[in-house]
């Protein structure tokens, strides 16, 4: 039994005390009854996963135990989450990521890793960080990719005389929840942020998209390890001048099986253009061919011991929250209250980009799916910039990139929240990296400027 966090109660009351105040006042102007309860709760929850004061479990079922007390709820409306294809996606990644790991495809993985590391762990984070892009294009989903590079990495470690806990394992484990899903974005077809913002925005082919974005992307992808590396402190030693040899071993039945099952998901998630299922559907397929009996490379009791509870309930959590907050008025109240000002704050285009960001930044801290953040900070972002004079094209590029990239508390993504549920690091680690990308977006986003209008995307219209 895990001891109590310090100060563990009184953020719980704190918590509580939130969500009663909001449910109990008379809603503030604009506000419904059920929207100023479902922020209440959206409160509630954020100081518990930021504080970290119960495991990330505990607080979604205390987050829906709060729904339930909202006017008018009941629980098929709190329940939504668990039925998205987010949460069903996760589960059959989590199922390819586990044969991956329990095939020997992880260990073969981490032995390439680590021979080509040479037995330096800085070596083994540049390397990783180099791959990124390259790794997007073979697999979109940064959420895939995670489920596989996660314990691929962590034998890596071990090979490199690390382990996950150091802070060579720190610095990769961030750098695959925060930074990889940028690699994801800089592609049409990367994953739902690109899809999301570039069908909202329209007009992008896939050449169009990635000669815009990979430089503001790749820019934040570099900018993110290094700060990353600052965070962390300096890597551990090289264990060795030489790898250790390692003996070739054919591939056992569950490796060809679990590299068949691969092979088929990504294929059916590359020709979603001609079949136009959810991809949370090959996700499934490729986990029901790994868990039957006789064929497959996983046994259920593996998969059962390996899925983490916390982890399904956090991600269906958060999406019920975040379907409540626009179902209720909430979300579209905070859009309208901190974009909508940001026209009469800035007296400049520049200035109201830099605003914009940090409004986007404080938004994306209630409204946790990438998606419906994106739906919501778009239309509004429209309205801000035509009547402030600025391209709505170029400002909502940016607002999808700090949406991406600008991640407070793990549990605002999840690939994050896979990547922390390896125990290398923890919320104030996600902190300091987060306020340090919010930074670099800001820089990057300005300096990126010049370069779209040479393509014919200025940021005024005037």
């Amino acid at each position: 039994m895990t001891a109590p966090k310090p100060h563990a109660a009184i953020w719980v009351l704190a918590a509580l005390a939130t969500f009663a105040v909001a449910r109990l006042a008379a809603p503030l102007d604009g506000l419904t009854p059920l929207g100023q309860a479902t922020l209440g709760v959206l409160l509630a929850g954020t100081l518990l996963w930021v504080s970290e004061a119960l495991p990330l479990g505990t607080t979604a079922i205390v987050v829906l135990a709060l729904l339930g007390l909202c006017p008018g709820l009941r629980l098929p409306d709190i329940a939504g989450g668990f039925t998205s294809d987010v949460t069903f996606f996760l589960i059959g990644v989590v199922a390819i990521g586990t044969a991956v790991e329990t095939s020997g495809l992880a260990s073969r993985a981490a032995a390439v890793l680590t021979r080509s590391a040479r037995g330096y762990p800085a070596r083994l984070y540049v390397q990783m960080i180099a791959a990124f892009p390259f790794l997007a294009l073979m697999v979109p989903s940064a959420i895939t990719r995670n489920a596989i590079l996660i314990p691929a990495y962590g034998e890596a470690l071990k090979g490199v005389g690390a382990g996950v806990s150091s802070k060579t394992g720190r610095a990769i484990m961030l750098a695959l929840g925060m930074l990889n899903p940028l690699a994801s974005s800089a592609l049409l077809t990367g994953g739902i942020t690109s899809i999301t913002a570039a069908t909202l925005l329209g007009g992008f082919s896939w050449l169009h998209w990635f000669a815009l974005m990979a430089v503001p992307y790749y820019a934040l992808l570099l900018a993110g390890a290094i700060w990353i590396r600052v965070i962390v402190g300096p890597f551990e030693a090289a264990t060795a001048s030489h790898p250790p040899a390692h003996e070739s071993k054919p591939f056992s039945a569950a490796e060809w099986r679990t590299l068949a099952v691969l092979a088929v998901t990504s294929l059916l998630w590359l020709a979603d253009h001609v079949h136009h299922l959810s991809p949370a559907i090959p996700a499934l397929l490729g986990a029901t061919l790994l868990l039957l009996p006789g064929t497959g490379a996983l046994s259920w009791k593996t998969f059962e011991s390996r899925l983490s509870w916390g982890l399904i309930l956090t991600v269906a959590t958060s999406l019920s929250l975040a379907m409540l907050m626009t179902r209720s008025g909430a979300a579209a109240w905070i859009g309208q209250l901190v974009l909508g000002r940001a026209s009469t704050l800035a007296a400049s285009p520049l200035l109201l980009v830099v605003v914009s960001i940090l409004a986007a930044a404080v938004i994306h801290l209630a409204i946790t799916n990438l998606a419906a953040c994106i739906a919501l900070l778009l239309p509004i972002n429209a309205t801000v910039a035509e009547s402030a004079g600025l391209n709505p094209v170029t400002t909502g590029l940016i607002i999808t990139i700090v949406v991406d990239a600008v991640i407070l508390y793990p549990v605002q993504t999840a690939s994050n929240l896979m990547a922390y549920e390896s125990g290398a690091f923890n919320a104030a680690d996600v902190r300091k990296l987060g306020l340090g990308m919010l930074v670099l977006t800001i820089v990057t986003a300005l300096l990126v400027l010049p370069y779209w209008s040479l393509l014919g995307l200025p940021l005024t219209t005037r």
